[in-house]
Protein backbone atom coordinates (compact mmCIF):
# COMPACT_ATOMS: atom_id res chain seq x y z
CA UNK A 1 0.00 0.00 0.00
CA UNK A 2 1.41 3.67 -1.02
CA UNK A 3 2.23 5.72 2.03
CA UNK A 4 -0.89 7.80 2.13
CA UNK A 5 -1.61 10.69 4.21
CA UNK A 6 -5.08 12.10 5.83
CA UNK A 7 -4.31 15.94 6.06
CA UNK A 8 -5.72 18.14 8.85
CA UNK A 9 -8.61 20.46 8.17
CA UNK A 10 -9.58 23.45 9.70
CA UNK A 11 -11.94 22.86 12.61
CA UNK A 12 -14.64 24.68 12.88
CA UNK A 13 -16.30 26.34 15.99
CA UNK A 14 -19.64 24.49 15.38
CA UNK A 15 -20.18 22.21 18.22
CA UNK A 16 -21.87 18.67 16.89
CA UNK A 17 -25.58 18.53 17.99
CA UNK A 18 -26.82 15.95 20.68
CA UNK A 19 -28.86 14.32 18.37
CA UNK A 20 -25.66 13.72 15.79
CA UNK A 21 -25.81 10.46 14.41
CA UNK A 22 -23.15 7.79 14.68
CA UNK A 23 -21.99 6.83 11.25
CA UNK A 24 -21.97 3.16 10.92
CA UNK A 25 -18.85 2.38 8.30
CA UNK A 26 -19.84 -0.82 7.41
CA UNK A 27 -21.89 1.02 5.12
CA UNK A 28 -20.82 4.61 4.95
CA UNK A 29 -24.63 5.53 5.66
CA UNK A 30 -25.69 7.08 9.26
CA UNK A 31 -27.82 5.47 11.05
CA UNK A 32 -29.99 6.07 14.47
CA UNK A 33 -28.99 3.16 16.57
CA UNK A 34 -25.58 2.35 15.77
CA UNK A 35 -26.35 -1.15 16.11
CA UNK A 36 -22.50 -2.35 15.88
CA UNK A 37 -21.28 -5.26 13.76
CA UNK A 38 -23.27 -6.97 11.59
CA UNK A 39 -24.82 -10.48 12.86
CA UNK A 40 -22.15 -12.93 12.40
CA UNK A 41 -19.23 -10.67 12.39
CA UNK A 42 -16.77 -10.78 15.28
CA UNK A 43 -16.71 -7.46 16.98
CA UNK A 44 -13.22 -8.24 17.38
CA UNK A 45 -13.03 -6.88 14.06
CA UNK A 46 -14.60 -3.66 14.94
CA UNK A 47 -13.00 0.01 15.62
CA UNK A 48 -14.10 2.58 17.68
CA UNK A 49 -13.26 5.93 15.89
CA UNK A 50 -13.48 9.01 18.13
CA UNK A 51 -12.57 12.22 16.35
CA UNK A 52 -15.02 15.51 15.75
CA UNK A 53 -13.16 16.44 12.12
CA UNK A 54 -15.53 14.79 9.99
CA UNK A 55 -13.18 14.52 6.94
CA UNK A 56 -10.79 12.77 9.41
CA UNK A 57 -13.51 10.28 10.39
CA UNK A 58 -14.77 9.81 6.44
CA UNK A 59 -11.44 8.82 5.80
CA UNK A 60 -10.50 6.91 8.52
CA UNK A 61 -13.75 4.86 7.71
CA UNK A 62 -13.21 4.22 3.84
CA UNK A 63 -9.67 2.87 5.03
CA UNK A 64 -11.26 0.51 7.41
CA UNK A 65 -13.57 -0.87 5.06
CA UNK A 66 -10.86 -0.93 2.23
CA UNK A 67 -8.91 -3.07 4.92
CA UNK A 68 -12.23 -5.43 5.78
CA UNK A 69 -12.76 -3.68 9.10
CA UNK A 70 -16.33 -2.39 10.66
CA UNK A 71 -16.15 0.72 12.23
CA UNK A 72 -18.60 3.09 14.11
CA UNK A 73 -17.17 6.75 14.12
CA UNK A 74 -18.39 9.50 16.98
CA UNK A 75 -17.77 12.91 16.82
CA UNK A 76 -16.58 13.04 20.95
CA UNK A 77 -15.95 11.50 23.85
CA UNK A 78 -19.62 11.49 25.22
CA UNK A 79 -20.85 9.71 22.33
CA UNK A 80 -18.13 7.32 22.62
CA UNK A 81 -18.70 6.65 26.27
CA UNK A 82 -22.81 6.00 24.95
CA UNK A 83 -21.87 3.85 22.33
CA UNK A 84 -19.78 1.41 24.54
CA UNK A 85 -22.49 1.75 27.02
CA UNK A 86 -24.56 -0.68 24.21
CA UNK A 87 -22.37 -3.32 25.09
CA UNK A 88 -20.11 -3.23 22.16
CA UNK A 89 -16.84 -3.58 22.38
CA UNK A 90 -14.58 -3.18 19.66
CA UNK A 91 -10.94 -4.74 19.67
CA UNK A 92 -9.03 -1.10 19.45
CA UNK A 93 -10.75 2.59 20.03
CA UNK A 94 -8.90 5.51 17.46
CA UNK A 95 -9.24 8.25 19.93
CA UNK A 96 -8.58 12.27 19.28
CA UNK A 97 -7.65 14.59 21.98
CA UNK A 98 -8.70 17.68 21.25
CA UNK A 99 -12.47 17.57 20.86
CA UNK A 100 -15.87 19.51 21.97
CA UNK A 101 -18.37 17.93 24.26
CA UNK A 102 -15.43 15.83 25.74
CA UNK A 103 -12.45 15.78 24.83
CA UNK A 104 -10.11 13.05 24.63
CA UNK A 105 -8.43 12.77 28.00
CA UNK A 106 -11.56 12.84 29.84
CA UNK A 107 -13.40 9.78 27.88
CA UNK A 108 -9.64 8.23 28.32
CA UNK A 109 -10.39 8.84 32.27
CA UNK A 110 -13.87 7.42 32.55
CA UNK A 111 -12.73 4.30 30.28
CA UNK A 112 -10.09 3.34 32.75
CA UNK A 113 -12.20 3.58 35.67
CA UNK A 114 -14.24 1.05 34.23
CA UNK A 115 -13.02 -2.25 34.49
CA UNK A 116 -14.66 -3.68 31.26
CA UNK A 117 -14.20 -0.74 29.21
CA UNK A 118 -10.33 -0.37 30.70
CA UNK A 119 -9.54 -3.28 28.69
CA UNK A 120 -10.35 -2.03 25.65
CA UNK A 121 -6.79 -0.95 23.92
CA UNK A 122 -6.86 3.00 22.43
CA UNK A 123 -4.84 3.89 20.24
CA UNK A 124 -4.53 7.93 20.42
CA UNK A 125 -4.37 9.79 17.21
CA UNK A 126 -3.56 13.48 17.76
CA UNK A 127 -1.99 16.65 16.69
CA UNK A 128 -1.50 17.79 20.09
CA UNK A 129 1.88 15.76 20.19
CA UNK A 130 5.29 15.51 22.58
CA UNK A 131 4.36 15.70 26.30
CA UNK A 132 0.57 16.37 26.31
CA UNK A 133 -0.55 13.60 23.96
CA UNK A 134 2.10 10.93 26.11
CA UNK A 135 0.16 11.60 29.29
CA UNK A 136 -3.17 9.87 28.28
CA UNK A 137 -1.24 6.34 29.31
CA UNK A 138 -2.40 4.86 25.56
CA UNK A 139 -1.29 1.69 23.71
CA UNK A 140 0.05 3.66 21.16
CA UNK A 141 0.34 7.49 19.86
CA UNK A 142 -0.42 8.86 16.29
CA UNK A 143 0.67 12.20 14.81
CA UNK A 144 -2.31 14.01 12.68
CA UNK A 145 -1.10 13.69 9.58
CA UNK A 146 -2.09 10.11 10.15
CA UNK A 147 0.01 7.90 7.30
CA UNK A 148 -2.64 5.44 6.66
CA UNK A 149 0.18 2.90 6.39
CA UNK A 150 1.49 3.25 10.06
CA UNK A 151 -2.63 3.14 11.06
CA UNK A 152 -2.60 -0.15 9.38
CA UNK A 153 0.28 -1.57 10.90
CA UNK A 154 -0.82 -0.49 14.63
CA UNK A 155 -4.59 -1.79 13.85
CA UNK A 156 -3.03 -5.32 12.68
CA UNK A 157 -1.34 -5.66 15.97
CA UNK A 158 -4.94 -5.62 17.88
CA UNK A 159 -7.22 -6.30 15.67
Amino acid sequence: MEDVSIPMTAKTSQSPSSDQRRMDCRNGSREEGGQGPAPGRAASQMILVVDDDQDIRDALCELLRDEGYEAIAVANGQEALAYLGTGQVPCVILLDLMMPVMDGWEFRRRQASDPELSKIPVIVITAAGGLRAASIAAERVLAKPLHLDQVLDVLHQYC
